[in-house]
């Protein structure tokens, strides 16, 4: 899951209907706000999620320090992780904003395609096209 600021809503839910329903598998949440202090949606409840299991939360706050770090940044950072969770059948899902950040998002997870899995940009977007069409890849993005 992949939710940067006001996109967090939708996983919000999500999360807790696979915690009281008891769902198998790994609950993996990217979200990004400007500044933790200000921005972090629903900090309280995702952060005792992670401490107690039910989701690995990343974070990457934009304006904490003199480096932007963005939810891609973050795919990248862990682009090991993603691929395998790909190859294994995960589920990816975006939510927020359409301009620049589902783009973004979009790129990055090429990229990772193409490094790990040894792909060229053709079989690259191939692949996640598959995703799409399998609905493993899912967008509810928006430009405002």
């Amino acid at each position: 899951m992949i939710g940067p600021g006001t996109g967090i809503a939708p996983f919000r839910a999500f999360i807790q209907e696979r915690i009281a329903t008891g769902s198998s598998g790994d609950n993996l949440l990217y979200f990004g706000c400007r500044h933790e202090n200000k921005d972090f949606l629903y900090k309280n409840e995702l952060e005792t999620w992670s401490k107690n299991g039910s989701l690995r939360l990343k974070v990457a706050f934009s304006r904490d320090q003199d480096k932007k770090v963005y939810v891609q940044d973050l795919l990248r950072e862990d682009a090991s992780d993603i691929w395998r969770h790909l190859k294994n059948g995960a589920h990816v899902y975006v939510c927020g904003d359409a301009r620049h950040m589902a783009h973004d998002v979009h790129k990055a997870l090429l990229e990772i395609c193409q490094q790990l899995g040894h792909m060229n940009s053709e079989q690259a977007g191939t692949f996640l096209l598959h995703l799409e069409q399998g609905n493993r890849y899912q967008k509810d993005v928006w430009v405002t």
